[in-house]
């Protein structure tokens, strides 16, 4: 994670410096048209909730840091205004386990991640400043992960997945924007019932992103 914090200072160095060195035109590159692509990676923070009820009754809270990923693609339905597919991964290896009864720590192979699959949003430009906020909703489900041979992961059935995200950028050319992003995100979503035990599962997660983007 400490490799993730370093990554994330050189790349926003990086493009303070060609934003004031590379533009001499001031403007010229200030245009949100056209295709999009849109990359993010960078550590999240949070938790997720597990309350079971029925033939086993308990609730377990995970938290820990993780990293999360998402994509965006899409086009611009009008100037600066991003209308885009969303797909987002977030995934906290060795979480930390939190039930009424006890507390404790799952080993580095054990880890859980959370997952839109299906999402759809929009992301509007402020401009001169290029400024950015974003909204994505869609279809979402969590896994519970064991990297142990032989591997075995347990998805939960689908729920609602949804995410907000607000930026800068600075130009590294006419099409690639590089920055920094603030995230909040959260799933909601019923497991079951199986084997006589209905699951609710709720997150909130906090994430400070890297962002590139081809527009």
């Amino acid at each position: 994670m400490k490799n993730v914090f370093l990554v994330l200072i050189f790349c926003l160095l990086t493009g303070i410096f060609c934003s004031v060195n590379g533009q001499t035109d001031k403007g010229k590159f200030q245009q949100h048209t056209g295709f999009y692509l849109s990359m993010s990676i960078g550590p999240t923070f949070g938790t997720i909730v597990d309350d079971m009820k029925g033939a086993v009754t308990d609730k377990l809270e995970f938290s820990g840091t993780g990293a999360q990923f998402d994509i965006k693609i899409g086009g611009a339905v009008q100037e600066n205004l991003i209308l885009h597919a969303s797909m987002i991964s977030t995934l906290v290896n060795g979480p930390k386990i939190k039930s009424p009864n006890q507390t404790g720590r799952l080993t580095d192979n054990l880890g859980i991640s959370e997952n839109m699959i299906i999402g759809v949003g929009l992301t509007y430009y402020i401009m001169p400043d290029n400024f950015f906020l974003s909204g994505s909703a869609g279809m979402g489900y969590f896994t519970l992960t064991d990297n142990k041979e032989p591997k075995n992961n347990i998805n939960t059935d689908n729920g609602f997945s949804m995410q907000l995200k607000a930026g800068k950028e600075w130009w590294l050319g006419k099409r690639w924007g590089l920055g920094i992003a603030l995230a909040y995100g959260k799933t909601i979503l019923k497991n079951g019932p199986y084997d006589g035990t209905e699951e609710r599962f709720n997150s909130n997660r906090f994430g400070i992103l890297f962002n590139a983007t081809f527009n």
